[in-house]
């Protein structure tokens, strides 16, 4: 993780991942998780790129059977109150202390106003603030946003993570994600080819950065797909078209079907026209070993942390993070409300975010919907936050973004008490606007190419004066960039 990260990991975070793993995959396993494993019940694993050993468990249906299992487990608990189709929209401070969080009850158009001792967030990336990606259309920024809002200090917020085999065409399946690591000689071994059919990675495969890096370049040079991509080949591989199926249908059995219902197209005989989309978040919230902000009684866990994964996320690593830090965090959350004293919630910073809710519902003469907004955040984001970017283009996209802003006031949504999905987008475009001023000031702040933030003008890597976090906190409505030390405990950059 610290090496595919390009040393800009915390170490004494990577280290809980690391030494706690197999702890959480039993935990799994009891709960009723399904993995690959050996005729003799041994888990199966094999070495995805970056992995000096075969290290990486194989659950079937991936992270969607993990959830479905995790959701049961909870629901065996009665001391879990569960808030379902529940569109948390501020986190709520007293006395420089989190002391909870304000959301909408989507069933029923209530809000509710949870005072807690602890709050963990666990809100997910924010890989949907690109237009071309294959996350949920609702993870752009949220999570990070309402952090921001209250004072936590975001970090790394340029290493947007790009995954270089999304279905590009037909736009019936566009951003289907097809597994780029299936192509390993254990699995379908494949090829990954430019226009005329020629393999353009070698194997063994490149982590994820190089292999964007490699993509990116043959599309530039004219040697792409029709559509502006490259191909995901299974059709070179020296196994049958059996042996390929039954792969896709063992480890990603819904994208193949997806794929074959949507588009008519059979991944195990054809080959499919596949580019770059923004995939995982690298940055995010920082957090310590802990899973502590720097706001006291305020958690980070999973996609939406940052500060571990470094400037490029090791592939297998991301499920494993969920479980690990998820479990660590809550564990310490939990302890830290045992001793701690519950800080009442004032009236005032409750009224603040129902005013917030009233403007948007207000009638408008000229009036705008909050999708208009969104669709021109993604567009800028695509046009001049791609993986290469320079400043000519980062600053106009931070213009623009700053113009939408001042849109924010415009909007107006229907008064609808229950599933208000309009009401729910303006806030998310609200989110999107911070987040995105947040990543854009990150990549101009970084004068360097590392991982997956490469500006042209700056193209080497700069060990010197960027071999360190990038920092951005809010001061005075806008956000301020630092520079912070990465913690090295075990491999030190010169080993």
């Amino acid at each position: 993780m610290v090496r595919a990260g390009r040393f800009i990991g915390d170490q004494n975070i990577v280290e809980v991942v690391a030494f706690t793993a197999c702890d959480r995959i039993l935990d799994l396993e009891r709960y009723g998780v399904k993995f690959k494993k050996h005729d003799d019940g041994r888990f199966y694993q094999t070495p995805m790129p970056g992995q000096t050993y075969p290290r990486s468990c194989f659950m079937f249906e991936n992270g969607q059977h993990m959830s479905t299992v995790l959701a049961k487990e909870v629901s065996k608990h009665s001391n879990i109150k569960q808030f379902k189709d529940f569109f948390v929209f501020s986190l709520l401070k007293s006395q420089g202390t989190v002391v909870g969080l304000i959301g909408m009850d989507m069933i029923t158009g209530n809000i509710a106003v949870i005072n807690a001792k602890s709050t963990v967030l666990a809100a997910g990336g924010y890989a949907s603030l690109w237009g071309f990606s294959d996350n949920p259309p609702t993870l752009i920024g949220d999570g990070i946003a309402m952090a921001y809002r209250v004072g936590a200090e975001l970090v790394d917020l340029e290493f947007n993570q790009y995954y270089g085999t999304d279905v590009v065409w037909p736009p019936s399946v566009k951003g289907t994600i097809v597994i780029y690591e299936l192509m390993i000689e254990d699995f379908i071994n494949g090829e990954i080819t430019d226009k005329d059919g020629n393999p353009i990675i070698e194997k063994p495969l490149p982590i994820r950065d190089d292999a964007i890096k490699t993509i990116y370049n043959v599309i530039k040079e004219g040697r792409g797909t029709e559509h502006g991509g490259v191909y995901f080949d299974t059709t070179k591989s020296p196994k049958s078209e059996e042996e390929i199926r039954d792969v896709f249908k063992m480890m990603t059995p819904k994208h193949y079907q997806f794929i074959a219902d949507a588009a008519g197209i059979d991944a195990a005989n054809q080959r499919l026209e596949v580019a770059p989309a923004s995939h995982y978040q690298c940055g995010g919230v920082f957090i310590n070993e802990r899973g502590e902000t720097n706001v006291k009684s305020l958690y980070a866990c999973g996609e939406v942390a940052g500060n571990f994964q470094g400037a490029n996320r090791l592939a297998g690593s991301a499920l494993c993070d969920t479980q690990t830090m998820g479990a660590r965090t809550g564990g310490c959350a939990a302890d830290d409300a045992v001793k701690s004293d519950l800080i009442p919630i004032e009236k005032t910073v409750v009224d603040q975010q129902m005013d917030t809710l009233n403007n948007f519902m207000t009638d408008k003469k000229d009036g705008t919907r909050p999708v208009f907004i969104k669709e021109e955040i993604l567009k800028a984001m695509d046009t001049y936050v791609a993986p290469f970017r320079d400043e000519k283009g980062l600053n106009q996209a931070l213009s623009r973004i700053n113009s939408l802003k001042d849109d924010l006031t415009r909007i107006s949504v229907p008064k609808i008490k229950r599933y208000n999905m309009e009401l729910r987008e303006a806030l998310e475009t609200s989110f999107a606007l911070d987040a995105a001023e947040a990543t854009i000031g990150s990549c101009l702040f970084r004068t360097e190419s590392r991982g997956h933030h490469n500006r042209t003008e700056f193209s080497e890597t700069d060990n010197a004066n960027w071999q360190c976090h990038t920092i951005a906190k809010q001061k005075d409505g806008k956000p301020v960039y630092s520079k912070r030390d990465v913690i090295y405990t075990h491999l030190k950059p010169d080993d």
